[in-house]
């Protein structure tokens, strides 16, 4: 009878154990109930536990978020009624078990051990419980005399329950029914062990400041944006990506393709190479590696991995990442700290480098790149001339991963030994934007130089990836006249260069190894929502037409000019008009330079006047007007000012101002563009050409005069210095108010002058203050020669207007082809 009640025995003490692993196994499948969709974050936004929405919240299992304290003394008293138990039947087991003490005594030591050390692990926990107990008692104790203190109020312990109580009613209620908009965290249960308490798993109401919710940006999902990236782009308002972004997105963060991006001003080509760049920085911290954003070619006979080796433990021990860095308190006050943090500085890596044609589009983007980059904790500096280069210098001395720069400036920082700009030869992302700008022949030498150090090394080659970005990357001349005029006979001497022979000069040239193309162009190189139009004037007229148009139209606008003497005279003439223009070129101060782009943002009726130092690049919102005041040198450079306008979908127009000497560049320009019809003419009214050119005739007087009295003061000055010098004195030269025959001839042609122009500033001011349109006015545009009469309407945009104009000219030419089939 012995056998069998030891099988009996063996039994129970293997169902135990089948029992204990249900138990497991429910509570596994209780947690498996849980199903994290979507984006997933940490407390501190950092981590893996879980931000979910109501998708999720809907199949939780409420019996483990209705759990508390309570249950967990339930399953602890189970816990030591199952060790009881199990002693009883291993003490059973024992006395059965007399006769075969050869083979049961192992299988009793072994059971002794572990009931022992059971009982040492629930002793442990329940000191640590005991101990937690006094704790809360001390907490509340210190709680009444505070309230005691403070209201002079004592609540009963049982006022304190029921408030606990209520507490855990309505966070049990709030927890059942969530708002659509609603999101929690959850903290998953830790691991039981010999130092630590179990604990049931809770739900922590989240901060959902700052987001947005996923649905809004799920056009972004696929594109491999990481998630502080999209938060930013949420608070910008970005909240679906544009084509070119859409394209070039995929193949440059999951990929690691060199991407050369074609597509239209406008179109959002800051941030398709921003915002790869910002991952690429981000995984290569996350990894801590200071370059190689790809993997090198294996080569036989080499070692690929020399690359990538792995950062040494003494490095990070001496260097902390960036992220402390930036976090240490009181880092300014001393000096210990602050040469500790400009050490570390020194040893942060320099990511990638961007490089921008102007000065103006180089503090663009990088305003850009810092928005995007908000939550990402990375630096963006910008370096360019017209600043001190003390300043620069300081910048770069606190490490940015990112360096935004014109080539002139970089190139002569580099070579005065910076610390942080001897490491471009091991960035890992190479930006060129406008770049069929930045490779012309005769312009910016300094790049050829940077490309020879950046592509010194050939491994390092392989593993950095380039962005080259431009409106006009595929827009290809024709060949000059001289060499058609020598392409004489059968075989021809030059040949007009191709798309294809472009883009692959650009890659050898650059240094691309794995290139994208992605064009989008269209077929007329500007944007679908510009209008563009002509207006024929002799040259002398340019000034009373634009005058006109910037009176009738008003709105932000800005003007074109091919030269810097251009800018200065109509700076000046449409000064005198009262039109507050804001000149931009390159013999101005920087400072002045980016004072006046801030003004022309901020003025909704701006008036710019620029050459193209803002044809490239620069994002200034809603402008309406673009005006070619001299029909540009190349279609690049039209292309790029008409860019000014119509960007983000918006509507805009353009007018090319010709006089019959610019024909022949106009008809050159559109055979270079395709372009098989002219522009449209704007349509002018010739009624009130008459009043206009009445005032600009007044304020070139004005600017006339002004001038000859500032060259009769330069020269009395003259006088006056070397008189003095030499002791001198001249009669009637401090004399203004006497007579004309005690005074000296000089000095009363200055007072006439001074006369004069007072004189013709207020015939001007009094002509200024009346209006030269009435209060809505409109007209009908010319057809067959003719001017219909005038309308009383609500006075419409330039846009409307052309629009308009060119619906007329089109009724007008059928009516004329309409008569010659008559004929």
């Amino acid at each position: 009878m012995v056998a069998p009640k030891a099988a009996k025995v063996a039994k129970t003490a293997k169902k135990a154990p089948a029992k204990d692993n249900k138990e497991s196994e429910n509570k596994k499948e209780s947690w498996q109930k849980v199903k994290i969709k979507g984006h997933v974050i940490s407390d501190d936004f950092g981590g893996y536990e879980g931000l979910i929405g109501l998708e999720v919240l809907k199949e939780y299992d409420s019996a483990m978020v209705k759990s508390t304290n309570k249950p967990l003394k339930r399953e602890r008293r189970e816990r030591e009624t199952k060790t009881k138990g199990k002693k009883g039947k291993q003490q059973v087991r024992k006395d059965e078990d007399s006769s075969e003490e050869e083979e049961s005594s192992s299988e009793s030591e072994e059971d002794e051990v572990e009931v022992s050390s059971k009982k040492a692990r629930l002793a442990e926990l329940h000191a640590q419980r005991l101990q937690k107990q006094r704790e809360k008692r001390e907490q509340r104790k210190e709680a009444r005399k505070q309230q005691k203190k403070g209201k002079g109020k004592e609540t009963t312990p049982k006022e304190l329950k029921t408030e606990a109580e209520k507490k855990e009613e309505t966070d049990s209620s709030s927890n059942e029914d969530y708002s659509s908009d609603r999101f929690s965290l959850i903290r998953p249960p830790a691991s039981i062990s010999s130092d630590e308490e179990e604990e049931a798993p809770q739900l922590v109401s989240a901060s959902t400041e700052g987001f947005t919710s996923t649905e809004d940006l799920s056009s972004w999902h696929g594109l491999g944006v990481p998630q502080p990236i999209l938060r930013a782009l949420a608070e910008k308002g970005f909240r679906e990506p544009t084509q070119i972004q859409a394209m070039t997105l995929p193949a440059a963060i999951h990929g690691k393709k060199d991407i050369l991006g074609a597509a239209e001003t406008g179109s959002g080509k800051t941030l398709a190479f921003g915002i790869p760049m910002l991952a690429g920085i981000m995984d290569l911290k996350e990894r801590n590696a200071k370059h190689g954003i790809r993997k090198a070619p294996k080569v036989k006979g080499e070692d690929s991995q020399k690359s990538e080796e792995p950062p040494r433990d003494d490095e990070h021990e001496l260097t902390p990442p960036p992220e402390e860095l930036d976090h240490v308190s009181g880092a300014s006050d001393e000096d210990d700290s602050d040469l500790e943090n400009h050490s570390a500085s020194r040893e942060r890596p320099l990511y990638a480098l961007v490089l921008t044609p102007t000065r103006e589009l180089a503090v663009q983007v990088k305003n850009h790149l810092v928005a995007a980059a908000k939550y990402t904790g990375i630096r963006v500096a910008t370096i360019f001339g017209g600043l001190a280069v003390a300043k620069q210098e300081r910048v770069l001395r606190q490490g940015p991963e990112i360096v935004v720069a014109t080539p002139g400036r970089l190139w002569e920082l580099y070579c005065q030994g910076n610390h942080h700009l001897s490491k471009i030869n091991d960035v890992s992302f190479l930006v060129i934007d406008e770049t069929d700008r930045m490779v012309e022949k005769g312009h910016f030498e300094e790049l050829r130089s940077l490309l020879k150090v950046l592509n010194g090394d050939e491994q390092k080659k392989q593993l950095r990836q380039n962005f080259v970005f431009s409106a006009t990357l595929t827009l290809v001349h024709d060949l000059p006249d001289h060499m058609q005029k020598r392409n004489v006979g059968k075989k021809p001497k030059f040949v007009k260069q191709t798309v294809d022979q472009k883009i692959e000069s650009l890659i050898e040239e650059l240094g691309i190894m794995q290139p994208k193309i992605v064009d989008i162009t269209s077929s007329q190189q500007t944007a679908q929502n510009l209008t563009e139009s002509r207006l024929l004037c002799p040259l002398d007229q340019k000034d009373n037409h634009l005058y006109y148009f910037i009176q009738r139209h008003p709105g932000r606008t800005i003007v074109f000019c091919n030269s810097i003497d251009c800018v200065k005279r109509l700076a000046t003439l449409f000064g005198l008009l009262d039109c507050n223009p804001l000149p931009l070129h390159a013999n101005m101060i920087q400072k002045q330079r980016l004072k006046n782009l801030e003004r022309f943002r901020d003025s909704p009726t701006g008036l710019l006047i620029a050459t193209d130092v803002a044809a490239r690049g620069l994002d200034i919102p809603n402008v309406e007007h673009v005006i070619h005041y001299q029909v540009p040198r190349t279609s690049e450079n039209y292309v790029h000012r008409s860019g000014r306008t119509a960007r983000a979908n918006k509507h805009g127009i353009t007018v090319m101002f010709m006089e019959p000497g610019e024909v022949k560049s106009y008809v050159k320009l559109y055979k270079t563009l395709q372009r098989t019809e002219d522009l449209p003419l704007f349509p002018i009214s010739e009624r009130y050409l008459s009043a206009v050119r009445e005032r600009v005739n007044l304020a070139r007087d004005l600017d006339r005069e002004e001038l000859k009295l500032k060259r009769t003061q330069s020269e009395l000055g003259w006088m006056k210095k070397h008189a003095e010098e030499m002791d001198m004195i001249i009669d009637g030269y401090n004399d203004e108010s006497g007579s004309d025959q005690d005074e000296d001839p000089f000095i009363i042609e200055r007072r006439r002058n001074r006369q004069h122009v007072e004189s013709v500033r207020a015939q001007l001011h009094a002509l200024l203050a009346q209006p030269i349109f009435p209060k809505g006015f409109s007209f009908k545009y010319p057809t067959n020669g003719q001017v219909s009469e005038l309308s009383q309407t609500q006075s419409q945009s330039a846009v409307e207007t052309m629009k308009a104009a060119i619906e007329d000219q089109k009724l007008a030419k059928q009516q004329r082809n309409k008569r010659k089939r008559n004929a």
